[in-house]
């Protein structure tokens, strides 16, 4: 036997293959081979770690508790996605209402060049010559909106 043929088997044999005493053709190899010997031992030390690692990662208590515990966990996480979508589209369906509703505006138009457009709380603008100008200002704000146009006459 090769040690390439030897280090192929040791991947897929039993921890129990894996020593010189073994009776099969790997053990003999190994028995002869102080490199595919050291190979073999990482595997079983390997194996024991990942087996030491495992046992400590258990779950504590039964299978079935553990079950339950999952189980429980995913129930919450879906009552919240569920939850978290309805919420959005709420949000959305108010924010589509507000964007198809027509909204409130004091000025109707822009005014002609030299006119001066009147807001509430007397607020005024006078447009430049060549441009209009449209005043907004919703009923229940403080907020002045101000365009300033050009003259679709003169462009």
């Amino acid at each position: 036997m090769t040690c390439a043929s030897a280090r192929h088997l040791m991947l897929e044999a039993d921890l129990a293959q894996l020593t010189p005493q073994a009776d099969t053709e790997l053990g003999a190899h190994l028995g002869s081979c102080a490199a595919c010997r050291r190979a073999a031992e990482e595997i079983r030390e390997q194996q024991g770690g990942l087996a030491a690692w495992l046992a400590a990662a258990a779950p504590a208590g039964d299978d079935a508790s553990a079950i339950a515990r999952a189980g429980a966990t995913a129930r919450r996480r879906t009552r919240a996605r569920r939850i978290g979508t309805a919420v959005t589209l709420a949000a959305a369906a108010g924010l589509a209402g507000l964007l198809v509703l027509p909204a409130k505006r004091d000025a109707t138009g822009p005014l002609p060049a030299g006119r001066p457009a009147l807001a509430a709380r007397g607020f005024s603008v006078v447009a430049s010559p060549g441009h209009e100008v449209m005043v907004l200002q919703p009923a229940d704000s403080n907020i002045v909106v101000v365009w300033y146009l050009p003259n679709r006459r003169s462009s």
